[in-house]
């Protein structure tokens, strides 16, 4: 099936459930409601024209500085194994409120993924079943993938302050 096909039988199917739907660069990408994201994404997987087996990638957007709204955006890609063809589907999150359902009861790959988006971007998963951190430690606040996320400075050994760094060098380390 060519992505204009795909995009045409989800959204006769699906219709209702479908926000937007475009090709870019040759995949077709869908826009679904938060709320509709495990029907449709069910749907996708066990539909035998379309079999989107495997779940490739599912990541979180903020777009903060740009003129868009919601801020948020989880994205999700998939792939045919047998049909050779690909999908994106993109879910809009309020900033009031950034939560999507799991989707981990349909590809178990999704379990580290969604713990992802939670630990870096604090967006809610859902029906997780065992929804904690991932790569930050349990006792961090915040959410460093966001965009408002306060960063730290840590100076730097250029020409303007070498010879700080230089002073630093040549001390002795601790002994043990």
């Amino acid at each position: 099936m060519t992505s204009e096909e795909i995009i045409e039988k989800v959204k006769s199917d699906q219709g209702e459930d479908i926000q937007s739907a475009e090709v870019n660069l040759g995949d077709a990408v869908l826009f679904v409601a938060p709320g509709a994201v495990h029907k449709v994404l069910g749907y996708l997987k066990n539909d035998s024209d379309l079999n989107f087996d495997y779940l490739s990638h599912i990541t979180g957007a903020d777009y903060l500085n740009e003129e868009r709204d919601p801020r948020f955006e989880v994205v999700y890609e998939f792939h045919s194994m047998d049909k050779n063809h690909s999908i994106r589907v993109r879910v809009g999150l309020e900033e009031e409120d950034p939560t999507v359902p799991t989707v981990s009861d349909l590809w178990r790959g999704a379990l580290y993924p969604e713990r992802e988006l939670f630990d870096m971007f604090g967006f809610k998963v859902t029906g997780h079943p065992n929804l904690i951190r991932l790569i930050m430690p349990e006792e961090w606040g915040g959410h460093p993938l966001l965009k408002d996320y306060p960063l730290t400075i840590e100076d730097i050994a250029f020409s303007h302050n070498r010879e700080l760094k230089q002073d630093l060098v040549k001390s002795k380390p601790p002994t043990r």
